[in-house]
């Protein structure tokens, strides 16, 4: 009956669409499975890649309706439903005083991001949203649900290439009760304008990033009062105003034209990055992973992105070029082989460019400009070979 129910009331749709809940789950992949019906689980839909294709005889199991957040009495442990959101995450452990380690997204599915390693505002702390899993409960490829925990095989290969393994349904993490003063962090943007790049990625790349903090830095082509592309750079602090500064101080010092830090409690943490939520358009996404950073490098970058948003009519000015920096010290800290999320030794900095359009006939153009781009970037990467996250990316060969 789910089945007839979701493809009649999908009809139009190019694929049927079946909200799940924990009765349904293990049927709806047992009968995909028998009638060799190609099938797809979906919670936040924030997926960038083009590589996805659910033919149109094929189901979408959305998860959405697993949504439930549930701590222990000691708030020591978190279980989260398969299709819950990070904001949802978020709302859910301030009302408890606690921390949970999730990305920085809000609209994103909070179990999806985990699974492929799990950055955060908060991995220099307690590490990777993998490392922070205790168990999770996951229906296999053979349509069988099972609880997996510490020392399976599965629980390994999960932790990092989730997707690939199951439909992980539900999972019980380490949470963090925390003092009042603890739900918050000094944060915001820092925007300068475009002869200080080089400056600017020269600081990102001499600081001493603290377990507490983490940076973000990516290109806007603003509309007012410049209407010229612009850098901004949004420092994160987890701890007072005065430290935040301080910590911060080689950026604060190059004089941005704008500043909006401030001390923000948790549930607001994540703002800054509302215009990823954004559903439809083009959004080819380039990644690369870095050791290092090479001002000059990023001039370059920099001198692309201007041509690139500033032709095309117009039509790619929501385009954006992305640099993330954290703490790697508690990443490291967990053994290479406790889980399978790659490069844990490797990475210091992720950078992303983002050609964003609405114009199919921009194809090829955003093609061009992203993966040369990212060859610029991989240059003076220090890496060899590539590394890269893999959750952000176009799934494709490197140039």
């Amino acid at each position: 009956m789910w089945l007839r129910r979701c493809v009649l009331k999908f009809l139009l749709f190019p694929s049927s669409t079946c909200q799940t809940s924990r009765v349904d789950r293990e049927y709806q992949v047992q009968y995909c499975i028998k009638y060799d019906i190609q099938f797809f689980a979906q919670s936040g839909a924030h997926g960038f890649t083009t590589t996805l294709d659910v033919p149109p005889d094929g189901i979408l199991i959305n998860l959405r309706q697993l949504n439930s957040v549930t701590f222990n009495d000691e708030r020591t442990e978190v279980t989260l439903g398969g299709g819950v959101l990070i904001s949802e995450v978020i709302e859910a452990a301030s009302s408890n005083s606690t921390l949970v380690s999730t990305g920085n997204c809000n609209c994103v599915g909070a179990i999806g991001a985990i699974l492929a390693g799990g950055y955060g505002n908060l991995m220099g702390i307690y590490g990777y949203g993998v490392d922070n899993i205790l168990s999770l409960n996951v229906v296999s490829g053979n349509g069988v649900l099972q609880t997996v925990t510490d020392g399976d095989d599965l629980f390994w290969a999960v932790r990092g290439a989730g997707p690939n393994f199951g439909i992980v349904t539900s999972v019980i993490m380490k949470a963090y009760p925390v003092q009042p003063a603890g739900l918050y962090a000094w944060l915001g943007a820092l925007t300068f304008t475009g002869d200080k790049i080089e400056a600017v990625t020269k600081a990102i790349s001499e600081l001493e990033l603290k377990p507490e903090m983490n940076l973000l830095m990516y290109f806007l082509d603003a509309r007012a009062p410049s209407k010229t592309p612009t850098i901004v750079v949004t420092p994160f602090y987890h701890g007072s105003e005065a430290e935040g500064r301080a910590t911060f101080s080689s950026l604060l010092n190059l004089g941005p034209t704008l500043d909006t830090t401030a001390s923000t409690h948790y549930t607001h943490w994540n703002d800054g990055s509302q215009s990823a939520c954004i559903k439809g358009d083009r959004k080819p996404s380039y990644c690369s992973g870095l050791a290092k950073i090479d001002p000059g490098t990023w001039k370059q970058v920099w001198d692309e992105y201007v041509t690139w948003v500033s032709s095309n009519d117009g039509k790619s000015r929501n385009s954006t070029v992305i640099l993330e920096a954290y703490s790697m010290d508690k990443v490291q800290s967990f053994p290479v082989n406790s889980s399978s999320v790659p490069w844990r030794g490797r990475i210091k900095f992720n950078a992303l460019v983002v050609p964003w359009y609405k114009d199919k006939g921009l194809d090829l153009a955003a093609e061009s400009y992203g993966r040369f781009t990212r060859s610029l970037i991989l240059s003076t990467s220090g890496l060899d070979p590539p590394a890269t996250y893999v959750l952000p990316t176009e799934l494709d060969k490197y140039p």
